[in-house]
């Protein structure tokens, strides 16, 4: 019984040791769009130094009416992680490790299907969770 309380604290010990570093990035981008209009534009994103790994991506609502918002995200090496719906508030973990990689592109597409005004404006709120495991 003594040996198991042994065991037991020195494991809790080893997982309440393990303490998470994390930081958002947080990347606004402005638009003014004519009605049915699309515009693409293309952001670099840097790992702050002393995290290891992207965890997360989530966006803010679009506070517009009718506009679709895509963004993709790609390694610094042109590889497609994955494609994303930015106009609503969400949230997307990695569940494959991005560690190693210092700089991530993004692309924003965005259309404006209101057709209600010659030109709506709008921001998209973009945040890039980065995570370090400390031990």
């Amino acid at each position: 019984m003594v040996r198991f309380r042994t065991l037991l604290t020195s494991c809790m010990f080893a997982i309440f040791s393990c303490v998470a570093s994390e930081q958002e990035v947080l990347v606004t981008t402005d638009f003014v769009l004519k009605a049915g209009a699309s515009e693409i534009r293309t952001l670099h994103i840097h790992k702050p130094e002393h995290l290891e790994q992207l965890a997360m991506i989530g966006f803010n609502p679009v506070k517009a009416l009718s506009v679709d918002c895509v963004l993709r995200l790609y390694t610094a090496s042109d590889v497609l992680l994955g494609s994303y719906n930015c106009a609503e508030r969400q949230n997307h973990s990695f569940q494959q490790s991005l560690s190693g990689a210092t700089k991530f592109k993004a692309q924003i597409e965005v259309t404006n299907n209101n057709f209600t005004e010659a030109n709506t404006s709008f921001s998209v709120i973009n945040r890039f969770k980065f995570v370090s495991l400390a031990r």
